[in-house]
């Protein structure tokens, strides 16, 4: 939910409020911003696993995608106040 909001007006709001910020920090926010909205997402790369022993057909292969280990993004934010 929250990437969602930040995929639909995070453009706008540094349209309005972006020319505030000095040009180093508004190019740091919006990296940090599009990382958020990409985590967990194959944009940020992924592990493919498959078992190369199973006997039982063509086993699906497990995607699990990487995270942007950033303390803003809402998921990765917790797991770093968790620990």
């Amino acid at each position: 939910m929250i990437r969602q909001i930040l995929k639909d007006h995070f453009h706008g709001f540094m349209e309005m409020h972006g020319h505030h910020l000095p040009a180093g920090l508004h190019s740091s926010i919006t990296e940090t911003v599009n990382k958020a909205i990409r985590c967990g997402s194959r944009d940020m790369g992924y592990a493919r696993y498959e078992c190369k022993g199973c006997t039982k057909g063509t086993p699906e292969p497990v995607f699990i995608c990487f995270t942007c280990k950033s303390r803003f993004c809402h998921g990765c934010g917790k797991k770093y106040t968790d620990e």
